[in-house]
Parts: C-alpha cells; structure tokens; sequence
C-alpha cells in the first residue's frame, strides 16, 4: 500500500473519494458539457468547411523545373549527377522492399544506367500527379511516374509506378527528402491523371 494511504481510516478514504467525486461533477456538469461538445462541433465544422490549400502554384512550378523536369532530363541523358543533385543528400527511397539510404539506391540506378548504354537501350520519365501540398519551403506530392526503356530494335517496355515525395527548400533549392514508389499500377490509371 502507498505510503500516503498506510495511516488513512477507510472513512477518510470514503471522505476523499466523495470529495474527488464532486470536483469532477462540478468541472463537467451538464451545462459545462453541452458547452463543451457545442464548441468541439462548432470546431470541427469550421475545420471541415474550410478550404485547404492543396499546392501553391508558384512552387509547383518552381518544383516542376527543378525536380521533376530535371529528373526526366537526366534519365534520358543517362546523367547521374545530375539526378543525384534533385536529392537531398540524406534522402531515403521507401518501397514495398523496404527503405535505402538515396546514395546507396543512386549507385544501383547508375549501374542500370551504364548497364542500358552498353546494351543500346534507352530510357525516359514523366510525372503526372495525384495531389501537390506545397509551400514556400516544404512540399508532399503525389502521383504516378512512367518510366519507358526503349531496346536497341525500337522496343518500348513502359512501366506505370505510382509515387509519394517530401521535399524541402534547402539554401534556396527544392530537395527531395523522401521519394515512396508504391507497386506497379497499369497505363489506364496513367491516363486517368492530367497531363
């Protein structure tokens, strides 16, 4: 037993639990709890009615031409540095295999790169996008990319990938923190999205 209780009668006990008892009625009595639930409901609509801003558009265009544009530049180019400077430098890539470190996963898709030039295959990108939550300095967007290797006999092989990003604004430049590429969807989903 707590030291506190050891030397209290069980009448004192009764005493103090009544007393407990009327403290909480008095804080939460029936007006005091209409009053309550009135402002939680009256909070709650005002946070559903209001209009959430879903990207800032000089942003996205901002994010557009520095990122996204970048990226599809570099991967017909085969430029990996020029992909490597679109990330963060502490940057993760999430997939349903789990997550690596950006830097690790660069050294793979550079490796593909090289392995692509070799062959006499080529690649492109494009995005398309689901949502855009961005601001002045941090943005999460959404969409599908289409990722297409041509082989050397003008075979195209497209791959429709659905995908989740963090960003930053970091010393006046977006970086992409985390970059999520979700499992491989179909070319309809693809062209369900705006261009």
């Amino acid at each position: 037993m707590p030291l506190f209780l050891q030397d209290a009668s069980v009448g004192s006990l009764a005493v103090m639990r009544d007393q407990a008892s009327r403290s909480l009625r008095l804080r939460t009595g029936p007006g005091r709890l209409a009053r309550i639930v009135l402002f939680a409901s009256a909070l709650a609509l005002t946070l559903l009615a209001t209009p959430v801003a879903l990207a800032d558009e000089a942003s996205s265009s901002e994010i557009d031409a520095t990122i996204w544009n970048v990226i599809s530049a570099t991967v017909a180019a085969g430029d990996l540095e020029g992909m490597a400077a679109t990330y963060h430098e502490d940057a993760v890539l999430v997939s349903s295999k789990g997550t690596v470190a950006i830097a690790e996963q660069l050294v793979k898709w550079g490796e593909g790169m090289e392995r692509a030039r070799v062959e006499g295959r080529s690649a492109v990108v494009s995005f398309r996008f689901t949502g855009r939550q961005d601001d002045q300095a941090t943005a999460f967007e959404r969409g599908i990319f289409r990722y297409a290797e041509t082989d050397a006999d003008g075979v195209e092989q497209p791959t429709f990938i659905p995908f989740e990003a963090l960003l930053v604004k970091k010393d006046g430049r977006w970086l992409i923190v985390m970059e999520r590429q979700h499992e491989a969807t179909d070319e309809s989903a693809w062209r369900g999205l705006d261009e």
